[in-house]
């Protein structure tokens, strides 16, 4: 397969032509530390913080550097002064707690990277980063799902530009989620495969089984049918279920409120682990989703990192 031009509706589409134009009278700089940039074409859900979870345990005293979509407070912070999803967003929080790596939220992506050299980083990992023109990663990974091939670009599809931009990545990584891995598609790319294994919900600090359980779901996510398909395919019962637009700060009240009803159901007010970071609520349970890549990835970007930046790859 090999895309080359806009097509499609993205031919008549003015904003496909902008984003094109944008992307190639860009002048990104370089980053001062050896990078690694993972992003995507399309409008969320698609798996880019789980992959950047993955990349950064391979990078020896690597930071993240996020955006911080949505955080409450503008401005650029660090998980050193201001651990908090307030200051670094609810995906840069999560990250922060899983990984303990440093995390840095600022919309100046170039800032934000010096900040983390000043903190002691010697390598960054970008989260959300293909559509920042600003930057040009030393290695450019792009997470795709399986029709963004097919798709186009807003308001005709899910894509934030065309296809075609594709050709400015390094490496393509296809995210099955949890459906069964198929060949993905040829495109003169070094290109790996990604999916989601279920281990069961993690309730009060233990992993248990969700087969049979009843359960309350909840989220504020992008894709949340992708969320209630895992419990549904895991054996779980969904008695009810509550959708909340992505990012989206559930104040206490409501979260009360879904509590008491979960009681009255008998059932067990579930979401995910975003949502679960970004609450601060113990006593809710979460899925427990954890991350396949495809063999090779790693050894793909340190020889990249190891011809670009001299980096020994700490493998």
């Amino acid at each position: 397969m090999k895309v080359t031009y806009l097509r499609g509706p993205d031919l008549i589409n003015p904003y496909a032509w902008v984003i094109s134009l944008l992307r190639r009278m860009s002048d990104p700089q370089i980053p001062p530390l050896p990078s690694v940039g993972v992003g995507n074409l399309r409008t969320g859900g698609t798996g880019k913080t789980p992959l950047v979870e993955y990349l950064v345990g391979k990078l020896e005293d690597a930071a993240i550097v996020t955006l911080g979509y949505r955080r409450k407070y503008r401005g650029c912070f660090t998980s050193l002064e201001n651990p908090t999803p307030y200051h670094l967003g609810d995906e840069g929080y999560m990250l922060f707690k899983k990984t303990g790596k440093l995390v840095v939220a600022c919309k100046d992506r170039m800032k934000g990277t010096l900040m983390a050299k000043e903190r002691g980083a010697k390598a960054v990992v970008y989260d959300d980063v293909f559509q920042y023109f600003k930057i040009k990663p030393h290695v450019s990974i792009l997470l795709l799902r399986p029709n963004d091939p097919y798709s186009y670009v807003l308001p005709f599809g899910p894509l934030r530009e065309p296809f075609v931009a594709y050709r400015y990545a390094d490496i393509l990584v296809f995210n099955f989620k949890l459906e069964g891995v198929k060949p993905p598609p040829k495109l003169g790319k070094p290109t790996f495969t990604m999916r989601y294994k279920i281990r069961g919900m993690v309730e009060k600090g233990r992993v248990k089984d969700v087969r049979g359980r009843r359960l309350y779901a909840f989220c504020a996510i992008a894709d949340p049918f992708s969320f209630f398909g895992a419990i549904k395919r895991s054996g779980g019962i969904i008695v009810k279920k509550r959708i909340f637009p992505d990012h989206w700060w559930i104040s206490k009240e409501t979260l009360a409120y879904m509590k008491t009803e979960a009681e009255r159901l008998n059932a067990t007010p579930i979401c995910t682990e975003k949502d679960f970071y970004r609450l601060g609520d113990d006593s809710l349970a979460y899925l427990k989703v954890e991350t396949e890549v495809e063999k090779g990835l790693t050894e793909a970007v340190f020889e990249l990192l190891k011809e670009r930046t001299k980096i020994k790859p700490p493998l």
